[in-house]
């Protein structure tokens, strides 16, 4: 009992610390060479790319066929010696600041600068004091380690003819489209999270309701079904997630450094083994035959260990570990993204949002967080910088929080930036996608299956949630990329949940208000198998259960709960009445067992009186 408490408690509050984390408005920088991308074409050697520098010329209008020189000095910290009048100049990082390279170039008459990264695979943004740069006219390009020493080669080879000519580069700015590719797939990834996740604990809470009620009558032993492992949130931890939210992004302000980064670090990297552990395992169990599923070895230690664990347990280990070695590659977006994924449906399977109310509170408080952090904040303290923006950037640990999904642009080499989505705007608005499917599941068998698989689907169609709080998701996400390409409400960057929690959270509301059922969702999940009592509904109570009663679902008030048939109605309900814990013990159960008897007695004979 108090092992399964304090595993709960871990894992409630490693999730609030990664979602948390993860709702820092990322989206400011994505790559440690992030900014406008150039074009380079090398004595026509095909297109090489690299990103403009945040000061000198913005190459409105290209550079075409600049004699191409190396540094001498090569790291340019100091006068340059040579004929560089209108070329353009290789340095290398390091030793002396941009600024002061830049100043260097441009007194020699260099029309650009070329700064390669000093380490193999880098690239890195060049950053600036304002008041240095006022006098800067030249173009300050940033590329890639690599592409440095193959225009270096050129100098030393006299161009591409061998030694015939001097070298020569063409320098053009060229447009990254906001909605390309790369941001079509962070839309599969983040609205398939949602569908899955939802699914998937939709899937559990089905396979619990049912064990309810096979042991309903157990309940006069004072016995309880298994319950899930859930947690649920209520209306007091949904304000106190905000208030956390905001402690923990000031302690980050204050703290974040290289040191502090790497807790981060480790932080994710176990919740991405155990959430990965527990997808595989899931996944494994579907393939082995049923006499194996449930096959258990004995480990030294930790004793009996499901055999599914033991199999892709060392997987997790190895894509944890393989990413945090390499997470600075440009390959190493895809296991971001697979950990990510397989962090958000733990969550969203497991952390639950038991009504309408818990997510009438957290959402729109999370937005108000969102939103004051990313607009408000900057005006009202700081003198216009933004503790969000600055967390997000790595403060001074030189890095980038891993607590979110980033896939890149394809086809400017990994220069272009990536499109970026934090791990809180895919689960919060999941929170809530996950409550309509569980809510479907009850609603949906409450009323009874139809007669033919069509009609099941427009009745399906007609009565459901979960399917339009999905589409309103994927329709707030197309609002969070016209937001940041229309610049909407500024160029700060833009809270997603700015434009997701009105989209979702509006039209679950908008649905349940027209069907009559918004005091039903609004208070939620009753009973042992977390089912909606049907005395909730809107309408009329008696008329609703001589509607339903075929279908096993009975009483007033709050009483009746859905059941498989008339006689599980009592014992149910009476456990709904009773406070249940989670060892298994009921308390103030007696007087609801009580009332359950009557219940059941009740309708049973309706039951026998209808034939």
């Amino acid at each position: 009992m108090k092992g399964r408490w304090a595993e709960r408690f871990a894992f409630l509050l490693l999730s609030a610390f990664l979602i948390l984390a993860s709702l820092l408005q990322a989206s400011a920088r994505g790559d440690e060479c992030f900014g406008p991308v150039v074009e380079l074409d090398a004595d026509g050697q095909g297109p090489k790319f690299g990103v403009l520098g945040g000061f000198g010329s913005n190459l409105t209008e290209p550079l075409v066929s600049l004699k191409l020189v190396a540094a001498n000095p090569a790291d340019a910290c100091g006068e340059l010696a040579g004929a560089l009048a209108g070329a353009a100049v290789i340095v290398v990082r390091g030793n002396c600041t941009f600024t002061e390279k830049a100043a260097a170039v441009q007194a020699a008459g260099g029309a650009a600068m070329l700064l390669y990264d000093s380490q193999v695979g880098g690239c890195v943004t060049m950053g600036f004091e304002p008041n240095a740069t006022s006098s800067l006219t030249l173009a300050a390009v940033s590329i890639p380690h690599e592409l440095g020493l193959q225009l270096l080669g050129l100098v030393a080879g006299g161009g591409s003819a061998g030694g015939a000519g001097e070298a020569r580069v063409s320098l053009r700015r060229v447009s990254v489209p906001l909605v390309d590719s790369g941001a079509v797939l962070l839309w599969v990834l983040a609205v398939g999270t949602v569908i899955a996740g939802s699914v998937w604990g939709g899937l559990d809470h089905l396979t619990h309701r049912r064990t309810a009620e096979d042991q309903a009558p157990l309940i006069h032993a004072a016995h309880k079904p298994a319950s899930a492992e859930t947690v649920d949130l209520t209306p007091r931890a949904a304000l106190a997630f905000v208030g956390l939210a905001s402690c923990m992004l000031l302690l980050l302000y204050f703290v974040l450094n290289k040191a502090f980064f790497y807790v981060l670090l480790v932080l994710f990297c176990v919740a991405s083994v155990q959430s990965q552990t527990v997808l595989y395992a899931a996944a494994l169990a579907q393939l082995l035959p049923p006499a194996r599923k449930n096959a258990h070895v004995q480990l030294p230690w930790l004793g009996a260990t499901p055999l599914t664990v033991v199999a892709t347990l060392p997987l997790a280990v190895a894509v944890a570990a393989v990413w945090a070695v390499w997470r600075n590659s440009a390959w190493a977006w895809v296991l971001q993204d697979l950990q990510g994924v397989a962090l958000m449906l733990l969550v969203l399977r497991t952390l639950r949002v038991p009504s309408l109310k818990v997510a009438c509170i957290l959402l729109p408080a999370c937005l108000a967080y969102d939103v004051f952090w990313v607009f408000i904040q900057p005006l009202l303290f700081g003198g216009g910088e933004s503790v969000m923006v600055h967390v997000a950037q790595g403060g001074s640990s030189g890095e980038y929080i891993p607590m979110l999904l980033r896939v890149p642009h394809f086809g400017f080499g990994g220069l272009a930036g990536y499109s970026l989505l934090g791990f809180g705007d895919v689960i919060l608005p999941g929170l809530l996608v996950a409550y309509t499917r569980r809510a479907d599941l009850d609603l949906g068998l409450a009323v009874g299956a139809s007669a033919s698989a069509a009609a099941s689907i427009q009745y399906f169609l007609k009565v459901s949630y979960f399917p339009y709080a999905v589409l309103s998701y994927g329709a707030g996400l197309c609002l969070t990329y016209a937001a940041l390409a229309f610049s909407w409400f500024g160029d700060q960057g833009q809270p997603a949940l700015l434009y997701l929690v009105p989209c979702t959270l509006g039209t679950v509301l908008a649905l349940a208000a027209a069907r009559g059922q918004l005091g039903l969702l609004w208070r939620g999940a009753h009973g042992p198998g977390g089912r909606l009592g049907a005395g909730d509904h809107d309408s009329d109570a008696g008329e609703e259960g001589a509607r339903l009663a075929g279908a096993g679902l009975g009483g007033a008030g709050g009483g009746g709960v859905v059941g498989n048939g008339a006689g599980q109605v009592g014992p149910l309900a009476g456990l709904a009445a009773g406070v249940a814990d989670e060892d298994g013990d009921v308390e103030a159960g007696g007087r609801g067992i009580g009332r359950a008897h009557r219940s059941s007695s009740a309708v049973s004979a309706a039951a026998r009186a209808r034939g």
